[in-house]
């Protein structure tokens, strides 16, 4: 049974008019703002992207500044090795800050592991130069043919092992692996007191 009205706006077909009006009008305001999110997202990704390859980091550079090797025998070049080092550390970012964090050296002396000495401070650097110390000693005592043959140079292998992250502005990355691997020769005469300068290390970041 249906009610017959004589308001033609009230009428059962202009009802039925007006839902599918509506409906209509619905699900495109619907589609337009899946539009205007899908806008804004695809402009903020490409933001990102042009960001990251204006400012992506530029890996440091490590460069072994001077080392000194000494013998606690030195008649034999046997005995106890101290190692003391210093490198440079160099940040190439002009907009991003390196984060330095568990830094340890590790060295070797004419195939002699020498101890690992401990952790360095955590240290932020801007672009620039930063000089890094380290001091090493072998655990035990090393007789002439362990410290050099005598006949054939003397190889230290410098390793720098930690953690880096970069920071630039209010951002912060996540962390990586850092190792910077310096090796220099030193002659056998030189076996006493080592000194070596400008050898550039190989930097690795995982």
């Amino acid at each position: 049974m249906s009610l017959i009205t004589d308001d033609p706006d009230r009428s059962p077909r202009d009802c039925a008019t007006k839902r599918h009006h509506h409906h209509h009008s619905g699900g495109w305001r619907q589609r337009r703002l899946l539009i205007a999110a899908a806008s804004g997202a695809a402009s903020l990704l490409a933001l990102c992207i042009i960001l990251w390859l204006t400012l992506r980091p530029s890996a440091p550079r490590f460069t072994l500044l001077a080392a000194t090797a000494t013998s606690s025998n030195a008649s034999t070049g046997g005995g106890l090795v101290h190692l003391d080092a210093a490198l440079m550390a160099h940040n190439p970012n002009a907009r991003a800050a390196a984060l330095y964090d568990s830094l340890r050296a590790r060295a070797s002396y004419a195939g002699f592991q020498l101890a690992t000495a401990g952790p360095l401070p955590p240290f932020q650097q801007a672009q620039g130069d930063a000089v890094l110390s380290a001091s090493l000693s072998s655990a035990a005592e090393a007789s002439a043919e362990e410290a050099a043959d005598g006949r054939s140079p003397a190889l230290l292998r410098l390793r720098i092992e930690g953690r880096l992250r970069w920071e630039v502005a209010a951002w912060v990355s996540g962390e990586r692996a850092l190792a910077a691997e310096c090796v220099a020769v030193a002659a056998p005469s030189q076996l006493r007191a080592v000194v070596l300068q400008g050898t550039e290390c190989a930097v690795t970041i995982e």
